[in-house]
């Protein structure tokens, strides 16, 4: 009757992801702004809509954060002294504060998500549909319509969940299980259908990129980098799991109910005190934990192409050539034997036989010319990041 907390339904794990993710996607879409100012691109719907999608993941941090420290989240279910009646008809301010914060995530999480998978699809048509005409643009077409569908009607549909009377949701459990029988099927069939999406919308550019002409290497390394957005699936799966529990009647997302759909005709007095404290978990943390966790991911995971720009000009090939250059000078043992990487290889040949009393040529490395290789390697790359549709 009684189970183990787990690590998402405590203060201290809920509070560090909202932090962490609040600020890892506010620094990842400001680079991706500084990105596209770098490359001298300009700013489609792919990036603007990451503003709105951060927004709407730190809201749902805030909301997180502010139902820890009144005790509706991640807290155990409070009782008020003296009460013998089911725990269904049980109403206090802890437990509608708790039902309100659900009700506003409901309708941030498709926000926050619509802008993602809206983003993504957005992005692959900048780099990938090319010709308006194409089948790969009149697919991403179709798939934003979808996909702004798909928002507007779970936001509408979370919205008006009870109709106009919305003090029913944070009523007690069993008048709003009375008044609004749907609620549970509506948020399996919106968990059910963001995890089939994204599993689409993550599919998309693996066969884009195999058409392209690179070698293998570059081919899975660009492939990577997109398949890095699988963390959102993988949180919305955990999720949908959660959810289809309770729809199937197996494990209650929101045992501190403890509804009659898990517990038939037993009151809160029939548990034992260790049941007591273990049961009653406010349940519904551990959903919008991993909504946080599936929103913070896609931000971070939709900004990744264009940021590793960034990263590779800045960071990644400053610092191979540095080391590089360190490699050289110590294989060479002179300062005139060094060789620099802003040199040609014709030059390097010139200044090895540089002189009269040189008899022996300098030993240098066969990855001179790597680093020309490189810059060519990526230059396509770039240029298909970069393009204007």
């Amino acid at each position: 009757m009684s189970r183990t907390r787990k690590y998402y339904e405590y203060p201290g794990h809920v509070i560090s992801v909202a932090v962490a993710f609040s600020v890892v996607d506010i620094v990842v879409v400001v680079l991706r702004f500084w990105a596209r100012k770098v490359q001298r691109q300009p700013l489609k719907a792919d990036d603007w809509l990451m503003i709105p999608a951060t927004l709407v993941t730190v809201g749902i941090g805030i909301i997180e954060i502010y139902g820890i420290s009144q005790k509706a989240l991640a807290h155990q279910t409070e009782i008020p002294p003296g009460f013998e009646g089911s725990i269904d008809d049980l109403e206090t301010p802890q437990l509608a504060i708790k039902s309100q914060i659900e009700w506003a995530y409901c309708q941030m999480l498709p926000l926050a998500l619509g802008c993602i998978k809206a983003s993504f699809l957005f992005f692959y048509m900048r780099v990938f549909a090319i010709q308006k005409k194409s089948a790969t643009n009149k697919l991403l077409v179709g798939l934003i319509v979808l996909v702004v569908s798909w928002t507007l009607a779970f936001v509408f549909a979370t919205l008006f969940e009870c109709g106009r009377n919305f003090w029913i949701i944070w009523s007690s459990q069993r008048n709003f299980e009375t008044r609004c029988p749907g609620t549970v099927k509506l948020i399996f069939t919106l968990c059910l259908t963001d995890f089939l999406t994204d599993i689409v919308i993550l599919c998309i550019p693996i066969p884009l990129v195999l058409r392209l002409n690179l070698s293998n290497s570059r081919k899975i390394a660009i492939s990577s980098v997109f398949l890095l957005g699988g963390g959102t699936v993988v949180a919305s799966l955990i999720r949908f799991i959660m959810i289809s529990g309770e729809f199937v009647g197996g494990y209650n997302i929101t045992p501190d109910n403890i509804s009659k759909r898990s517990l038939p005709n037993i009151s809160f007095l029939s548990l034992d005190n260790s049941s007591r404290n273990i049961a009653i978990v406010v349940g519904i943390t551990g959903c919008m934990y991993w909504g946080m966790v599936e929103c913070g991911v896609g931000v971070f995971a939709a900004c990744l192409p264009t940021i590793q720009f960034l990263f590779r000009k800045q960071i990644w090939e400053p610092a191979i050539k540095k080391a590089r250059g360190i490699s050289n000078s110590k294989l060479t043992g002179s300062d005139s034997n060094i060789i620099y990487f802003d040199q040609t290889p014709d030059a390097i040949y010139a200044k090895a036989h540089e002189g009269s009393s040189r008899s022996t040529l300098p030993a240098y490395p066969s990855s001179v010319r790597s680093d020309d290789s490189i810059r060519k390697a990526y230059a396509m790359w770039d240029g298909q990041i970069g393009v204007a549709s």
